[in-house]
C-alpha cells in the first residue's frame, strides 16, 4: 500500500528572494492601459508531508484533470503576449500571487538562450496579497530573432526558482513594436498529487502541452554551496532528478502527467518537488512549478 502524502495549505507564503542588479537605464515608454486590480489570489502552494506510517485507508490517486474552478497562473504575464514583436525598452506587466517581500525577477533571452536583460521588480500590493507588477526592461539585438521573456520568483533558502512563467515572442533591433495582449489562463503546470511507494516518489498533475509531451522533475533539498543550478540553487542540493510524460489526447493539447523520482535520505529533510518545461530551441526554462515537501526517512 503506498505511503500516504497529505496536503495542507501553507500558513505563510513561500520564502523566496532576489538579489539581482537593477536594469540598465532606458527610455520610458508611453503609458499603457492600467491593469485591473487583482481580486482573486491564485491557489496557494500546498505543504506536502510524507508519512512513513501505513495509512488506515486505501490511498486513491485519481487521473488528474483541470478543475472548473482552477486558479489563474500563479505568475500571469498579461503583456506582451505570445507572438508579440518587441523593441527595446519593453514594458512587462502582469499579476502574481504574493511572494517573499513581494519580489519578482523579469528577464529577456535571445534565440540562443543568452540573457539580454534582467531587472527585479515588486508586486504592487501589501505583503501577503496578490497584485499587479509592471517593469521596463532594456535589451539589444543586432537582428530580428525569436526570444523569450520570463518572470520568476526564487527561494530565499536555496536560491532556486520556485515558479517561472514565460512568453515566446520576436525581438526586433529597431522599428515598431507589435504588442499582442496575453490571454488569461489556468496554471500551465499544475502539480496535483503525489505518493510514495518502495523508495519511489510518484508525482502527478495536469499540464499544457510541451515539446514531445515531456516535463522535467527535480527534488531539491535544504540548500547547498556548490555549482549554481537554476532550479535547486546549487548542484549539490539536487536529491533526485527525472522526467514526467504528458498523456495528451493529441499533439499540442494539454493533459495529465505522471513521473517518478527515486531517492534516499538519512534524516528528515525540507525539500521541494519541481516540475518544469524546457525549450527545444535553446534549452531554457519555459515554465516552472514547485511545491514544498517534508521528506521523512
Amino acid at each position: 500500500m503506498p505511503k500516504l502524502i497529505t496536503f495542507a495549505l501553507l500558513a505563510t507564503c513561500l520564502l523566496q528572494a532576489c538579489t539581482t542588479p537593477p536594469a540598465p537605464t532606458n527610455t520610458v515608454l508611453p503609458a499603457t492601459e492600467t491593469l485591473a486590480a487583482a481580486t482573486e489570489a491564485p491557489s496557494q502552494t500546498p505543504y506536502v508531508i510524507v508519512v512513513t506510517a501505513e495509512p488506515t485507508a486505501q490511498v486513491v490517486i485519481e487521473t488528474p484533470s483541470p478543475p472548473e474552478d482552477s486558479a489563474l497562473e500563479s505568475i500571469l504575464i498579461s503583456m506582451p503576449g505570445f507572438g508579440s514583436f518587441i523593441t527595446s525598452p519593453v514594458t512587462v506587466q502582469g499579476q502574481s500571487r504574493p511572494t517573499f517581500e513581494q519580489n519578482l525577477v523579469i528577464a529577456v533571452y535571445s534565440e540562443d538562450g543568452n540573457l539580454l536583460g534582467l531587472t527585479p521588480t515588486t508586486i504592487q500590493s501589501p505583503a501577503g496579497e496578490p497584485g499587479n507588477f509592471s517593469a521596463e526592461l532594456a535589451f539589444s539585438v543586432s537582428s530580428e530573432q525569436a526570444g523569450r521573456i520570463s518572470v520568476y520568483e526564487t527561494s530565499a533558502r536555496d536560491g532556486g526558482i520556485i515558479h517561472l512563467a514565460s512568453i515566446e515572442l520576436t525581438l526586433r533591433p529597431s522599428g515598431s513594436a507589435e504588442i499582442v495582449p496575453a490571454e488569461f489562463h489556468f496554471e500551465s503546470i499544475n502539480i496535483q498529487s503525489a505518493y510514495f511507494e518502495s523508495g519511489t516518489l510518484t508525482v502527478t498533475g495536469y499540464s499544457d502541452y510541451y515539446f514531445e509531451a515531456n516535463l522535467g522533475l527535480m527534488l531539491c533539498g535544504e540548500g547547498g554551496s556548490g555549482v549554481a543550478n537554476d532550479l535547486c540553487g546549487t548542484e549539490d542540493n539536487i536529491i533526485a532528478a527525472g522526467f514526467a510524460t504528458i498523456d495528451a489526447p493529441d499533439m499540442g493539447l494539454p493533459g495529465p502527467f505522471s513521473g517518478a523520482l527515486t531517492y534516499s535520505i538519512t534524516e528528515t529533510t525540507q525539500a521541494r518537488i519541481v516540475v518544469y518545461a524546457a525549450s527545444p530551441r535553446d534549452g531554457g526554462l519555459q515554465h516552472v512549478s514547485s511545491i514544498p515537501i517534508l521528506l521523512i526517512p
